[in-house]
C-alpha cells in the first residue's frame, strides 16, 4: 500500500474538519487515538511485543460513530465494543510498517475499501502536536496544525464543561476556578509555542481557526493551505458548512461538527461573533483575568491578516511569555526540545479538565 498521509495535529476545538469534503483528501473515518489514550503515539511510536498485542490495542484505541445523529446525542464507540465478533488477531492485515498495519485492518474490520482516487489519506487525533513533527515525517506526509485564539479556547472548553455538569445552561451562569483558567490558557498558549518552532525548523504549516472562519480571510488562508498540499482549492473550502457524507462510519472528530455548534446548542441560538467566542461564555472578570496572564492584544492583531499571522508565528516560540505560568512553560518548551514526549504529554494531561473532573472545575 502506498500512500500519501496528511496529519492533523492540532488541539481540540480549533477547526481540524474545515478541510472536510475536498476530493484529493481522504478523511479516515474513524480515530486512532494515538495520543489521548495508552499507550501514548500508538501506532506511531510503539511496537507492541506481538501481533495480538497490537490487534487488541488497535480496536481498543480505534474509535468511530456508526450512525448518524444531531449533535450532542453522536455516540462514539471503539471498534472491540461495536465488533466483539471480529476480536481475533486473525483479521489482523500485515501493512509494510504499523500504520500501514493499522489502516489495513481497520478498513478489513468495517469491511470498506481502501481510497482510490484521493491524493492523501488524513488522519487526525486531538493534541498529538505533543508527539513532536518527526513522528509524522516517518511516512510520507504534509502536517497542518490549525490553532485558535486562547481566551476563545478556554471559552470552549468552558462550553463543553458546562454541557458535562450543567446540560442545557447559559454558560456565563457558571464560574470557572482561578487553577483552571491558569492551567487551560497554558496548555492553549504551548499549542501556539509547539506550531511556531515546529514552522520555525520547516516542519508543516500553522492555520489560524479566525482566519479560516472569517469571510474576508478565508479564501487566503484556505490558497495556503492548498498550495502546501499541491491541490486546487476547491470550492467546498470556501463553505463554512462541512455536512458528512452519507457514510456507514464517521470519525467522532468530523461527526461533532464546528465547536460552534456548542454554544448554539447551550444558549439555544444565541448568535456569536466565530473568532471570539468568549463573548457568550466568559464571565467579564473572568476574561479580564485571563488578559493579566496572557496579552491577548498579540493574538488578536494575527486574526485579520493571513501573511501577517504566517511572518509573527514563525517567531513566536522566541518571544513569548506566560506571567505567573513562566516556569512551567519553559518547563515544557525544555521537554519538547529535548524530544521527552512522554514525560511532556503527562504533565500537559495533569493539566486537563474534561469529562471526568468537570465538575472539579467550576467554583
Amino acid at each position: 500500500m502506498s500512500m500519501k498521509f496528511f496529519f492533523i495535529n492540532s488541539m481540540s476545538r480549533t477547526g481540524t474538519s474545515l478541510l472536510y469534503g475536498h476530493r484529493d483528501i481522504y478523511f479516515a473515518p474513524y480515530r486512532i487515538q494515538f495520543a489521548c489514550a495508552a499507550p501514548f503515539g500508538f501506532s506511531l511510536l510503539n511496537r507492541p511485543k506481538n501481533n495480538e498485542q497490537f490487534f487488541k490495542m488497535l480496536m481498543t484505541k480505534t474509535t468511530i460513530v456508526n450512525k448518524k445523529g444531531e449533535w450532542p446525542q453522536i455516540h462514539t464507540a471503539s471498534l472491540a465494543e461495536l465488533f466483539p465478533d471480529k476480536m481475533d488477531s486473525k483479521n489482523l492485515i500485515m501493512g509494510d510498517n504499523p500504520l500501514q498495519t493499522a489502516i489495513l485492518t481497520i478498513h478489513h474490520i468495517l469491511g470498506i475499501d481502501l481510497p482510490s482516487n484521493e491524493q492523501y489519506y488524513c488522519l487526525h487525533d486531538d493534541h498529538s502536536y505533543m508527539l513532536g513533527s518527526e513522528v509524522f515525517l516517518q511516512y510520507d506526509c504534509k502536517i497542518l496544525t490549525t490553532l485558535r485564539n486562547p481566551i476563545d479556547m478556554i471559552a470552549s472548553k468552558k462550553n463543553i464543561l458546562t454541557m458535562y455538569v450543567y446540560s442545557r445552561q447559559y454558560p456565563q451562569q457558571f464560574c470557572l476556578k482561578d487553577e483552571v483558567l491558569h492551567k487551560e490558557l497554558l496548555r492553549a498558549c504551548f499549542s501556539w509555542w509547539a506550531a511556531s518552532y515546529e514552522y520555525a525548523h520547516h516542519y508543516g504549516l500553522p492555520v489560524l481557526f479566525g482566519l479560516l472562519k472569517a469571510a474576508n480571510t478565508r479564501k487566503e488562508m484556505m490558497d495556503k493551505i492548498t498550495d502546501y498540499l499541491g491541490i486546487t482549492t476547491d470550492e467546498v473550502l470556501l463553505d463554512d458548512k462541512t455536512p458528512l457524507a452519507d457514510e456507514n462510519y464517521h470519525n467522532e472528530l468530523l461527526a461533532n461538527g464546528s465547536s460552534l455548534n456548542t454554544i448554539a446548542y447551550l444558549t439555544k441560538g444565541a448568535k456569536e461573533d466565530n473568532t471570539k467566542a468568549h463573548k457568550l461564555s466568559l464571565n467579564v472578570h473572568k476574561h479580564d483575568f485571563l488578559l493579566c496572564i496572557a496579552d491577548n492584544r498579540f493574538f488578536e492583531a494575527l486574526s485579520d491578516n493571513v501573511e501577517n499571522f504566517l511572518q509573527n508565528i514563525a517567531h513566536f516560540y522566541m518571544n513569548f511569555a506566560l506571567n505567573d505560568l513562566e516556569g512551567i512553560f519553559v518547563l515544557w518548551q525544555k521537554l519538547y526540545k529535548n524530544k521527552c514526549f512522554r514525560e511532556l504529554f503527562a504533565h500537559y494531561s495533569a493539566f486537563n479538565f474534561g469529562h471526568s473532573n468537570a465538575k472539579e472545575a467550576f467554583i
